[in-house]
């Protein structure tokens, strides 16, 4: 019996490193055809250059581009004429208080996380839909379910994405759309997105040593429950004991939670760790 992916066209953003890079190397390791982009060329090219020749397309893109996703798609059209999955994985964190967070950098943390991946969706769908059955994967966040301080750009935009995605999935149910919408929720992952933060007020790095003190996952421990979720069509998909844990906290206590949450995770100590 062959793997579900075997053959299978699948695109995969922020490849360059953690949890896009396991998961691209997994489906690789599974016969899956793949689009990689990244917004770090080098990466990119590093990660590209390991799978050989599973690898369709490699390009640098900015998920937040709307130009990007239009060359994407077009290169996709020209070539195969579809698409069987859609992973939207890349993203950034930013760090500090609302108030001291510029307008341009919480932007910036919408249009990467969010506003992309509405983008993505909306110029891969007509090749997704020419797919036997049609898959889009976007990453929300623990962080989508809860809120701890100094990270509103970030919760903002995991929260919408989480929206967004389970509205997506209703429309295509109502219209009959033969493509799957899934979310994954991921808790603390040991990749570099702490350590890529933004930040106006200059805790990045305090915030990045605590966060490597609470991540509890490894990227390719992540991208075997994203895998699997995908072959499952599994809507919701949670990774790791801790977002098991804050999925619960959120739904027994919504007015609450943050008493538990907040010395659970040490949150005094991201500015001070």
């Amino acid at each position: 019996m062959g793997s579900t992916w075997q053959g299978k066209i699948v695109l995969v953003t922020g490849v360059g490193s953690g949890i896009g890079k396991a998961l691209a190397e997994l489906l690789a390791s599974q016969g899956a055809s793949l689009v990689l982009t990244d917004v770090n060329e080098a990466n990119l090219k590093q990660t590209a250059k390991s799978l050989g020749n599973s690898v369709l397309i490699a390009e640098k893109a900015d998920a937040s581009s709307s130009e990007d996703w239009r060359r994407l798609a077009q290169l996709l059209k020209d070539g195969p004429g579809y698409l069987d999955a859609l992973v939207n994985n890349a993203g950034m964190a930013s760090f500090g208080y609302f108030d001291e967070t510029s307008e341009k950098l919480f932007n910036k943390v919408m249009d990467v996380n969010f506003t992309g991946i509405t983008i993505g969706c909306r110029e891969m769908l007509p090749l997704l839909e020419r797919s036997e059955r049609g898959l889009i994967v976007n990453l929300a966040s623990i962080f989508g379910l809860i809120t701890i301080p100094m990270m509103t750009p970030y919760h903002a935009s995991k929260f919408a994405v989480r929206g967004f995605t389970e509205a997506l999935r209703q429309d295509f149910k109502a219209k009959g759309v033969n493509v799957d919408v899934l979310c994954v929720m991921p808790g603390g992952i040991r990749t570099n997105i702490a350590a890529g933060a933004e930040s106006d007020s200059g805790v990045q790095d305090a915030f990045a040593k605590h966060f490597e003190t609470v991540a509890l996952t490894t990227p390719e421990k992540a991208a075997k429950v994203i895998e699997k979720g995908m072959r499952k069509r599994s809507p919701r998909i949670l990774i790791g004991p801790d977002a098991t844990l804050v999925d619960w906290f959120g739904r027994l206590w919504p007015k609450s939670y943050s008493k538990i949450i907040n010395p659970l995770f040490r949150t005094g100590k991201m500015t001070n760790p």
